[in-house]
């Protein structure tokens, strides 16, 4: 039985219209042309404890034309939720769901390139392929340069903030629950070797849908996971950029009571975060 005939699709299937072209001159064209690329990973091999067939993985490739690609691949790794390991959903499938998902709430992110899930001698694998971010920095990135050499002006801040903060509500307004929300998952167009060099019309990707979650109507998850998390994460982060995020994603001129009582929620568990 040939690897072909031996290989059942779980009819998730997904290439990009507009780089099959790129990819055709670049000689990959099926699962195992990406399976088989020998670039080395960007970080060790996610595995799972006593199973040495389940692990998960990230190499870069480049394009002819210089732009840059992430290969993930992966074999019987699950997500720890009980459920979903018992249901056999690869964590790739379920970043692939969410990815649909954001893009259909016209989320700003990174393009897809390509996904594909199948089993194949009684193991299930994926591949999920993105554009990379080029021309695009991490907060997690920016933060410690403004920390250590000054914080960009207070008009410049304010811009980015408001970005963030429409980017943001737009999500929770699909309902939607990033669930993981922290300065590493967003990215801005702003060089990472000139980290003062803020753009006229500055522009943000978000990222990691892994662990996303429907958001319920008039839950306050929005706050308590995604608000909270954030603020926790962007330690040194000036209070007055805190209380004026704060007020646009509420919609207010001014901190009513409510406000009040989540702002000063945001200050303790931002002094006990840093204390760690």
């Amino acid at each position: 039985m040939t690897t072909k005939q031996n290989a059942a699709s779980f009819g998730m299937e997904y290439l990009n219209p507009d780089w099959k072209e790129i990819l055709g001159t670049m000689g990959i064209t099926t699962f195992d042309g990406w399976w088989n690329q020998s670039e080395e990973t960007v970080e060790p091999a996610n595995t799972k404890p006593g199973n040495p067939d389940a692990w998960s993985k990230v190499s870069v490739l480049k394009t002819p034309c210089g732009r840059t690609l992430f290969l993930k691949r992966q074999q019987n790794f699950y997500p720890n939720n009980l459920i979903q390991r018992w249901r056999k959903q690869l964590t790739f499938e379920r970043e692939y769901r969410n990815y649909l998902k954001i893009r259909k709430a016209n989320v700003p992110t990174y393009d897809l390139v390509c996904f594909h899930a199948r089993k194949i001698e009684g193991k299930r694998q994926a591949i999920y392929v993105c554009e990379g971010l080029d021309g695009f920095c991490s907060l997690t990135e920016l933060m410690p340069v403004w920390q250590r050499d000054g914080w960009p002006e207070a008009g410049v801040r304010e811009r980015l903030l408001d970005v963030l903060v429409e980017t943001i509500r737009n999500m929770h307004g699909s309902e939607i629950l990033h669930n993981a929300l922290s300065p590493r998952h967003l990215f801005f167009n702003i060089p990472k070797d000139d980290p003062y060099a803020f753009p006229e019309k500055i522009e943000m990707r978000l990222i990691d849908f892994e662990r996303l979650k429907d958001l319920k109507p008039g839950s306050d998850q929005a706050i308590q996971r995604d608000f909270f998390s954030l603020n926790r994460r962007c330690v040194g982060w000036p209070d007055r950029d805190r209380i004026r995020v704060l007020r646009k994603y509420l919609g207010i001129e001014k901190l009513d009571s409510e406000a009040k009582v989540i702002a000063r929620e945001i200050a303790r568990r931002t002094r006990n975060d840093g204390k760690k």
